[in-house]
């Protein structure tokens, strides 16, 4: 079930080939880099500077060969090449590093194919992505990492004392930066879940928006994925019971459902804030002029970002429950404001 008008340019293999040679020499240069930086040579690290963005274009590739590829199956053989060539010319840690954005870029594709919604090819995408970080907590648990982030910060601190300083004057204020450092060390340690989810569904939108962009660059035919504009923006009710559920848990106030509670309800508010921002943006285009809405904005996104986040999980409720923007009532009913288009925002919403 091809996506894109344009596969028949090239012979069917051909996606599936070129996304395990890249993958390939991208991981050769990964272990090369790696090793260089182990022995203190300079290199290594600009060179793995340089391949930062490279997992994430990887994911899109690999999406990409299954939307392009013919049969499909090449993709699997693809991957699964990848992985026995990976293993038997360098370490199996390897393949972690890698093999969650290969996982991610092909079942990316495989739900723009199949025309998933979105929301549920967000969750598959960041749940594929999910296997190397625990993988690399396997190797050195969060604490351990944090505690070495800690100490590298306390480091930098001391580097940056005046030289004119006596050495009452520096142990007082490395003693201060200790105790900062702790606090915000501890605040990172009961929060890593809520990061890491964050990171992950960041990287998932970021893949599916690339492979996207991708299929309608070669052709695509058609997309599963149509958003309304911002303004008229409405997610899941689910996201709501997460924030429920979260807050339960944390309700219970023993430790490791407290923590795991905390971080659900966080990263849920978080995601429901977007909502709650969309409302705050459907009213400001029907109350201030352009010009207002541009310094509302640049006022708000400066001076009061976290109002405007805070204030967004409130909203993001209330609109769940009470549909403060009548999404659900038919056009005739809001009257004639529908016919400013302020906002552009006649685009049918998906309740569910």
């Amino acid at each position: 079930m091809p996506v894109l008008g344009m596969t028949g340019r090239w012979p069917g293999f051909v996606p599936a080939a070129v996304a395990f040679a890249v993958t390939l020499a991208v991981t050769w240069l990964i272990e090369a880099a790696a090793r260089s930086g182990e022995t203190g040579g300079p290199i290594g690290g600009l060179v793995l500077l340089v391949l930062l963005p490279a997992p994430l274009l990887l994911a899109v590739m690999w999406g990409g060969a299954v939307l392009t590829a013919r049969p499909t199956a090449l993709v699997v053989a693809g991957a699964a090449a990848w992985f026995g060539a990976t293993v038997a010319l360098f370490a199996f840690d390897a393949v972690w590093s890698l093999g969650g954005q290969v996982a991610g870029g092909a079942l990316a594709g495989w739900a723009l194919v199949r025309r998933w919604r979105l929301d549920a090819a967000i969750i598959v995408v960041s749940l594929a992505l999910l296997p190397p970080l625990i993988w690399s907590g396997v190797e050195m648990s969060p604490d351990e990492q944090i505690d070495a982030l800690s100490r590298e910060m306390l480091k930098a601190a001391e580097e940056r004392m005046p030289q004119a300083a006596d050495a009452t004057q520096r142990e007082r204020a490395l003693a201060t930066e200790r105790e900062n450092i702790a606090r915000v060390s501890a605040a990172a340690k009961k929060m890593y879940p809520f990061f890491v989810g964050l990171g992950l569904l960041g990287q998932a939108i970021i893949i599916l928006a690339g492979l996207w962009l991708l299929a309608r660059a070669v052709g695509a035919e058609s997309s599963p994925w149509r958003l309304p504009p911002f303004p008229r923006w409405r997610l899941p009710f689910y996201v709501v019971w997460t924030v429920i559920a979260g807050l339960g848990l944390f309700l219970t106030r023993w430790s490791p459902l407290c923590d795991a509670g905390l971080n659900l309800a966080l990263l849920g508010a978080l995601v429901l804030s977007i909502q709650g921002i969309a409302v705050q943006v459907f009213v400001t285009n029907r109350m201030l002029s352009p010009v207002g809405r541009v310094v509302y904005w640049a006022v708000m996104g400066m001076f009061f970002a976290p109002l405007v986040v805070v204030s967004g999980v409130v909203l993001g409720l209330a609109d769940q429950w009470w549909d403060i923007r009548r999404l659900d009532a038919p056009p005739a009913s809001e009257g004639p404001q529908n016919d400013a288009g302020d906002d552009g925002d006649d685009a049918p919403t998906d309740r569910n």
